[in-house]
């Protein structure tokens, strides 16, 4: 097995190394393949769930049974659409993004996120849970609303994208927004990774303040965090964007000892871009997962999604 803080400590770049991508869009109605994440089921069966768009632009959860072996990832048989956009007026009457699997308990949960759209392009998402059938590959909401969402701590949106359960505790680093600024361009968003923590999965108690503060003055938001939890550490790697020269994601990387404190260290991350192709002017929405001792994570290249998603593998030692 890997040892991650072998890697922070020695101020090493985590080993990925890119294995292609594993789906790409079209042949159907749909278009985009985002925000990929994965359960283990039983051996080397995984479900993944991933999100397509309609033609009116609204976001769909699929599933696909995947065989995770060797350092490969092999998606099953043709995507079943899962999840659609929810009744009018509801968090989710606009679309519905697959964020994050949660076993807890005999049952599997996906969380996702429910989207509205505003006038004039502003858009407000929160968190809603589904309950997932792994052999009907089917998902059930269990509320109509958000089980995480706007309030007094969350006054423009709260989209939790990671989740660590250890016993009756559960943790989630969700993105919460910040502002709103009306360029010449239109409005632009800023949003933050933020941390809250539950006895049950959907009743919250939020921290206030950001888990990471941005780098600078050009940075203004974040894309779903993945964090997982060992040796005695949690790990995170996160879209993050922007710089003085480029507006698009780019994958970043933190450590912390109790999940509420983090240290940036965006040069350890490990994966970038590509000199060309499908992944080469961005990387953003990893979901990072171990299997039988290596490293795996699922992540999204150019156009949010728009050309589907590849699979990186984490080598043994630098």
């Amino acid at each position: 097995m890997t040892l991650l803080n072998t890697f922070v400590a020695k101020s090493l770049p985590f080993p990925w190394r890119k294995r292609g991508r594993i789906f790409e869009p079209g042949g159907d109605d749909f278009s985009h393949g985002s925000h990929p994440c994965a359960i283990h089921i039983v051996g080397d069966r995984y479900v993944v769930a991933f999100t397509r768009r309609d033609e009116r632009q609204r976001s769909h959860i699929f599933l696909s049974n995947a065989i995770v072996s060797d350092g490969q990832v092999e998606l099953q048989g043709k995507p079943k659409a899962a999840l659609w956009p929810g009744e009018p007026c509801h968090f989710d009457c606009d679309g519905a993004i697959s964020v994050c699997f949660v076993k807890h308990r005999g049952a599997i949960y996906l969380y996702y996120v429910g989207w509205q759209n505003l006038p004039e392009g502003l858009w407000i998402c929160d968190t809603g849970r589904a309950k997932l059938d792994e052999g009907e590959l089917t998902l059930t909401r269990e509320f109509a609303g958000p089980v995480l969402g706007r309030d007094k701590n969350n006054p423009l949106f709260a989209a939790a994208t990671a989740f660590h359960v250890s016993g009756d505790l559960w943790q989630t680093w969700y993105n919460s927004g910040l502002r709103w600024e009306k360029t010449a361009q239109g409005w632009k968003h800023h949003y933050g990774i933020h941390y809250a923590h539950s006895n049950n999965g959907v009743d919250w108690v939020c921290h206030p303040g950001m888990c990471l503060p941005f780098k600078d003055e050009y940075e203004y938001a974040f894309g779903r965090p993945s964090v997982i939890h060992r040796e005695g550490t949690y790990f995170m790697w996160y879209a993050h964007r922007a710089t003085r020269t480029t507006d698009t994601y780019r994958i970043g990387f933190a450590s912390s000892v109790d999940g509420r404190h983090w240290e940036r260290h965006d040069e350890l991350s490990g994966i970038d871009v590509a000199p060309t192709g499908w992944d080469s002017e961005m990387i953003c929405y990893p979901c990072v997962f171990e299997h039988r001792g290596q490293m795996y994570m699922l992540y999204n290249g150019n156009g949010y999604g728009k050309t589907g998603f590849g699979l990186a593998v984490m080598e043994e030692t630098p």
